[in-house]
């Protein structure tokens, strides 16, 4: 239910932005990289922390210490990730506010998606709900509402001055 919820909504914030999509045709084609790189990465840090916290090596007191060094690392991948995804949108599209804008919205998507991949199961736990059943969904969920309110966001700021 979560899930489906979800993916209505995302359909919603993308027909929010549909006049960009129907300007810009390539923004659709980075849609997918952005979900898809978010999930996989949440999707990564959740199985860490849940593997962390039944082998003892993620203390629930220390949490938050635990949780900044995943968003660290995410925002490691995210600006690695990002600029090498930026680079082929531009060089695929020929477009530079179009490599910017994949670039970014990749880099802090992935950023993001790392720290709800560690902060979601960590809050099921505390509600004394069971973390490896519904954290997936929930992450899923809210990554790709994320994701693409930051990568259409990165639209407007990029490329609503080129459209006119």
């Amino acid at each position: 239910m979560v899930t489906l919820i979800g993916g209505i909504l995302a359909g919603m914030v993308i027909g929010r932005y549909e006049e960009f999509l129907a300007s810009v045709t390539a923004l659709a084609f980075f849609i997918p990289v952005i979900m898809d790189m978010g999930g996989n990465v949440g999707t990564q840090s959740s199985t860490i922390f849940t593997r962390g916290l039944v082998l003892g090596q993620i203390s629930i007191r220390r949490f938050f210490r635990h949780l900044g060094r995943e968003v660290f690392y995410g925002l490691g991948m995210g600006l690695l990730l990002g600029a090498l995804g930026g680079l082929g949108a531009y060089f695929w599209q020929g477009n530079l506010a179009l490599g910017l804008v994949v670039g970014i919205s990749l880099a802090l998507t992935i950023t993001v998606a790392a720290g709800l991949g560690f902060l979601i199961p960590y809050l099921l736990v505390r509600l004394g709900l069971d973390q490896a059943a519904g954290a997936d969904p929930i992450i899923t969920t809210i990554k790709d509402i994320t994701g693409l309110m930051i990568y259409f966001t990165m639209v407007s700021l990029f490329l609503s001055p080129i459209m006119g």
